[in-house]
């Protein structure tokens, strides 16, 4: 009961009264015109249309950067938006080095062990591979010389938990939509975290290990080509993730308290290409931009499912008279999100970092007014549950009804937070957390919270009016998890909330949009700094 009670102050007392289905604007010609003032449902995507592009955009396949099937599928939202009226097209281009993986393989004590994928970016062995002594370093213990060096590390990936009590106020949490209260308010959401790997190549690499095997949890159904980390630079020795089994496979070999070698193969090879940011502009009443904004590169649809509906957000908008849309909409399609150094070393960001820049310097001209980075909409909760018959590790398994807890970090703007808030209430897109930010608050920097936990990240650092929906579904990382780890109803609802935020920001004073952002912007000029 006291559970419930702390819930009930925490929600909303009432829903959001709703407004007059159109409202009556002059046109520049003195023209009466009728303007929706919330998206008519009806002449938005069906959630068939959403699946059926979910679909399509499966068949691609995974798409690191700059790779063939990465090219193609930006070609084809560049068709899908050309038969939209009014876009305007134009691209910034990158030149990269491509890593393609040719061959990873692995053997431990002259047994074949089955591999689940490469660690992207990974040293080059060659096809021939690398041989030696193979050591188990178990987590929570640093890999250095003493226990590495001129050896092949196993290493066990680790789980994140991350208490939910954090996307409620007054931590991170602005305000909680979960009607159905099925958040357990003193639990955790957590996942595994190959991001880990990045750490542990680094650190082998530096001991003078000659390798590294990264041992998952999960089956390696379920992780099969695996894509993370993705730092786009080149780390000093080859890596390799295997499932459950075949871990336990190794540490059985290495339980016999012999000396076990190991023979590890990851054949990787570094390929000149040009990569594109794909920008779609419906002009509006005004050159200030709302810049709509998701990635092109990733290994599922749950990835990276913002441009599908960025594609049936863009035909909504352009079916109304300019009027009706009386500030410019742009719509990026970015590129280098799985190469996130994508113009060198010494910046991580990829190619949302890049327009953020750019956008950041057109900003105090009064060419932009906010930003809008759509990811992960509808993904499906999926569990990790123990396996059965005594098998090792857990397994996912989706969830008959929920979906992952969506997180929406929005700049320091209350007016910018509560049409946020109403819109989530208005269609109903449940479990959802509008946010401060995704970082403790630090007082001595602008923005007060540096992350936004993905894409809106660096449009928030550059202190631009920034809304960033994102969950963090399990699923994530592995392309195994198609078109059904989106539950399209969902999908749906939070393509019609963010479609109706694009059509109010429209008229919305840019005072209000703004909020804290106009004062951060002046400290910055005096020299407060900004994140690190």
């Amino acid at each position: 009961m006291r559970r419930l009670a702390l819930l009930a102050l925490l929600l909303p007392l009432a829903a959001p009264a709703q407004p007059a289905a159109a409202q009556t604007v002059t046109s520049a010609g003195n023209t009466a015109v009728t303007c929706p003032v919330r998206v008519d449902p009806a002449a938005f995507a069906s959630e068939a249309r959403l699946g059926a592009l979910a679909e399509q955009q499966e068949t691609f396949g995974p798409r690191p950067t700059g790779s063939a099937a990465h090219t193609g599928y930006v070609d084809w939202l560049e068709d899908e938006l050309a038969a939209i009226p009014g876009l305007q097209f134009s691209s910034l281009p990158y030149e990269i080095d491509r890593w393609d993986s040719l061959a990873t393989g692995l053997t431990v004590g002259g047994t074949a062990v089955q591999v689940a994928a490469p660690v992207p970016f990974s040293a080059s062995t060659g096809p021939g591979g690398v041989t030696a002594p193979l050591v188990h370093v178990p987590a929570g213990t640093a890999i250095t010389a003493a226990n590495a060096a001129g050896k092949i590390v196993m290493r066990d990936l680790p789980w994140t938990n991350v208490p939910n009590l954090l996307f409620y106020p007054p931590t991170l949490g602005y305000s909680m939509y979960d009607p159905g209260l099925t958040i357990n308010l003193l639990g955790s959401e957590s996942m595994e975290a190959p991001a880990a790997a990045d750490t542990d190549l680094k650190a082998a690499a530096a001991a003078g290990a000659l390798g590294v095997i990264e041992v998952s949890q999960l089956p390696h159904a379920q992780i099969q080509g695996m894509y993370a980390p993705y730092e786009g630079l080149p780390y000093g020795v080859p890596g390799a993730y295997v499932g459950a089994d075949q871990g336990k496979q190794i540490k059985d070999a290495l339980a016999a308290g012999q000396p076990v070698q190991a023979a590890l193969t990851v054949n990787a090879a570094w390929t000149p290409t040009t990569t594109r940011t794909l920008l779609a502009t419906l002009p509006g009443g005004s050159a200030q931009k709302i810049v709509v904004e998701s990635h092109t590169d990733g290994m599922s649809p749950v990835w990276d499912n913002g441009p599908l509906t960025m594609i049936e957000m863009a035909r909504y908008l352009s079916s109304l008279p300019v009027a009706c849309r009386p500030r410019t909409v742009q719509f990026a399609f970015v590129t280098g999100h799985l190469y996130q150094h994508l113009t060198g070393p010494d910046v991580r960001e990829g190619g949302a970092g890049q327009l953020a820049a750019q956008l950041d310097a057109e900003y105090d001209q009064g060419g932009v007014s906010s930003v809008v980075v759509l990811e992960h909409l509808g993904a499906r909760r999926y569990d990790a549950v123990a396996r059965p018959n005594g098998l090792p590790g857990k397994q996912l398994v989706a969830s008959s009804s929920l979906t992952e807890l969506l997180l929406v970090p929005v700049s320091e703007s209350t007016p910018l937070r509560e049409l946020v808030k109403g819109h989530i209430q208005y269609w109903d897109v449940r479990r959802t957390a509008i946010l401060k930010g995704l970082s403790a608050a630090d007082l001595a920097t602008v923005p007060r919270h540096c992350s936004f936990g993905g894409e809106g990240t660096p449009y928030n650092q550059h202190l631009l009016p920034v809304i960033a929906p994102i969950a963090a579904p399990k699923t994530l990382f592995s392309p195994q998890f198609g078109a059904e780890a989106i539950d399209l109803a969902a999908m749906r609802k939070a393509s019609l909330a963010f479609t109706d935020v694009v059509l109010d920001l429209g008229p919305m004073a840019q005072s209000a949009v703004a909020g804290d952002v106009t004062s951060m912007r002046q400290m910055r000029a005096s020299g407060t700094p900004g994140c690190a």
